[in-house]
């Protein structure tokens, strides 16, 4: 096991994460390094003296979710429902340590839904990740904390991965345009004057609406340094605005050049196709229905405005007993469902649509004002996909859309 010595005590000490990591590995220790900054955490995972897991407390569920779905692009096993399965076991498990998404992941090793090399390519691909903000810390309180033992499957080498993450971080730098965060936030702006047809338009402003930069490419299949190249052309015309991260991604540091060797920023070439790279995703080209169910013809209202697009028929439902004749009908591809309806509440919903074969499936998002995580519990025991607090915005709503739709 590693000591707890001076260089690696609590305290909200200057950090040097590099050198941190590097004595870290030449050590041959095994143990699990924390660093707190504020209320975040990052935990790295080592056994003499490979990393063998690194994680941070910052959307680790998000995380998570991304690195399986783009992995599901190759390995189409990992659908929605498996996916879907794996988190529910994690939350209902309801577990304190870090290493439950490592755990998760042996799950679908031991199950065999994966090989050991795509087990070690998403172990890889989220400790880059991880290391990725790790190596931009500048301060906070370090120390060893009390190891939660978990089968080796795979072990890497720190200095190789500072080396590989390194070369990332200029890559994104390379970029120019103040983008300093994989996180940063592209809209469209359609009174632009652009070389586009309505039909790329209508795509661009579609897509373009909330998520992140790393949140898009998953969600295209696309390289994210690749997608965002294809983005700058629009992005130096002004028909792409960049926004800053959204909580709770604004808590991870940015990108900082000062840190690493001097950077080229990429030139935006002018192109008869902006965004050329952006139109060559595979994300389905269809029409989903959603059903919208809530007493509240407000809360109806506003869904269906944050929801308008040509990409969804949005059908509204104000009456819970009428709605369930209604939604065995209309076969929709999503529902978001109210929790808190007279006659026949949520919770009731939910499970009579989850005993008819042909629904059994479909997405179900709860709706609701309440944050405990006995209702949390309550809307999974019933069948619920997921579960959303209002108040709600229009990044939230389309984020969990387009997460079980696409």
């Amino acid at each position: 096991m590693m000591t707890a010595d001076r260089a690696f005590s609590g305290g909200g000490e200057t950090l040097q994460p590099e050198q941190l990591l590097r004595q870290l590995s030449t050590s041959g220790g095994t143990g699990c390094f924390k660093v707190t900054v504020k209320e975040q955490q990052w935990f790295l995972y080592f056994d003499q003296g490979s990393l063998i897991y690194a994680t941070h407390t910052i959307e680790p569920g998000d995380r998570f979710e991304r690195h399986l779905r783009q992995l599901s692009h190759s390995v189409p096993v990992l659908n929605r429902e498996l996916r879907t399965q794996v988190r529910q076991q994690w939350e209902q498990a309801n577990t304190p340590t870090p290493i439950y998404e490592y755990e998760s992941l042996h799950w679908l090793l031991r199950q065999k839904w994966i090989t050991p090399a795509q087990f070690s390519q998403l172990v890889k691909g989220l400790i880059l990740e991880v290391l990725e903000s790790f190596l931009h810390l500048k301060s906070g309180h370090h120390q060893l904390v009390p190891y939660v033992e978990v089968p080796v499957v795979s072990r890497f080498d720190a200095a190789e991965l500072i080396q590989e993450c390194k070369l990332r971080i200029q890559q994104w730098l390379s970029l120019g345009h103040k983008i300093d965060s994989p996180f940063q936030r592209p809209y469209f702006f359609s009174g632009a004057q652009l070389n586009l047809t309505p039909e790329k338009q209508q795509r661009l402003g579609s897509m373009l609406r909330g998520f992140s930069f790393r949140h898009l490419a998953v969600l295209m299949n696309q390289n994210e340094i690749a997608l965002v190249r294809s983005l700058l052309p629009l992005i130096e015309k002004g028909a792409v605005v960049v926004r800053e991260p959204q909580h709770p991604f604004n808590l991870l540091p940015s990108f900082d050049a000062s840190l690493w060797q001097e950077t080229t920023p990429t030139v935006a070439e002018e192109s008869g196709d902006l965004g050329s790279g952006f139109f060559t995703s595979k994300v389905p080209h269809r029409t989903y229905r959603i059903v919208c169910i809530d007493d509240s013809p407000t809360m109806l209202k506003e869904m269906k405005r944050f929801l308008a697009d040509d990409a969804f028929e949005v059908i509204a439902l104000n009456d819970s007993v009428k709605a369930l004749m209604e939604v065995m009908r209309l076969n929709p591809d999503l529902i978001l469902l109210d929790v808190g309806m007279p006659s026949i509440d949520g919770y009731k919903f939910c499970k009579v649509i989850r005993n008819h074969e042909r629904l059994k499936s479909v997405p179900i998002i709860m709706v609701t004002g309440k944050t405990g995580l006995i209702d949390r519990a309550k809307a999974r025991l019933v069948g619920a996909t997921d579960y959303m607090t209002k108040p709600f915005t229009q990044e939230q709503l389309l984020k969990m859309v387009f997460q079980y739709l696409t």
